[in-house]
């Protein structure tokens, strides 16, 4: 960050933050706004591939703050995400911004870990609006801004990684409430090196010498679903009326 922007920045945290403690924040204008570009990026782990950019741009009416930083990203059985610090992984520049109606900005990130990592790692960027009032002051009777935050994909990949799916266990289970009857619970484990999106799945299970495939339509709850490198993911699809309930042996298919 440039020291007029770090300078500007900080004077106006100085000055408006105390007196936003404890309550809302409100504007009579047009709330503010801005966009994130792209929301999704991958990142080699070393030469020219390590530094890439991200843009934001002010499509609202008001001045807008926005503090940026990424986030390390693991996930839960249920897809959830975990997120922690990053640490000294990555260099960001800039990482807070004042950005005014009708402007953009680019930032660059850049990658300072492992340059041969062993698997891609994830992460998540994170651009988020400040709590800082800097258009005109608020009058009695404003409306409540609502504060804009953006969260991105990020990927750092080695050369070569892939993805291996493999099906952990598939049995029945009754289904979580409100739904009613019983489901399929598919446990998935990636052992492979980089995530896989399941998009255009097919499943194919047998039970007691019965077979079924169940196309994509059929797999609402799996289908355009994420797991990544080591992470084992847990999913629930209805069950097939025509195979028998118990214990299956489940096969994907992912093109």
């Amino acid at each position: 960050m440039s020291a007029l922007y770090r300078s500007r920045l900080h004077r106006v945290l100085r000055a408006t933050l105390p007196a936003l403690a404890g309550a809302l924040l409100l504007s009579t204008g047009a709330l503010a706004s801005f966009r994130l570009i792209p929301i999704e990026m991958d990142m080699e782990p070393s030469g020219r591939g390590a530094t890439q950019i991200f843009r934001v741009e002010n499509d609202g009416k008001d001045p807008v703050a926005i503090d940026v930083k990424v986030m390390a990203r693991n996930m839960d059985q249920d897809g959830q995400d975990i997120l922690t610090e990053a640490e000294d992984s990555f260099a960001i520049v800039p990482e807070q911004i004042i950005l005014q109606p009708g402007e953009n900005q680019s930032i660059r990130v850049q990658w300072s870990g492992d340059p041969k990592p062993a698997k891609e790692l994830p992460f998540r960027l994170v651009a988020e609006q400040l709590p800082i009032d800097l258009g005109p002051a608020p009058v009695q009777g404003g409306q409540v801004k609502l504060l804009v935050k953006y969260v991105a994909s990020l990927y750092v990949v080695p050369e070569g990684a892939k993805p291996k799916l493999t099906v952990v266990s598939a049995a029945p289970k009754p289904a979580t409430a409100p739904a009613t009857g019983t489901v399929m619970e598919v446990v998935v484990r990636n052992d492979g090196t980089s995530r896989q999106v399941m998009r255009d799945l097919e499943l194919t299970a047998q039970v007691n010498g019965k077979t079924v495939t169940l196309r994509k339509e059929q797999l609402t709850g799996m289908v355009g679903e994420n797991v990544l490198a080591g992470v084992t993911r847990r999913f629930h699809i209805p069950w097939p009326a025509d195979l028998p309930q118990g214990p299956a042996t489940v096969t994907l298919s992912v093109p």
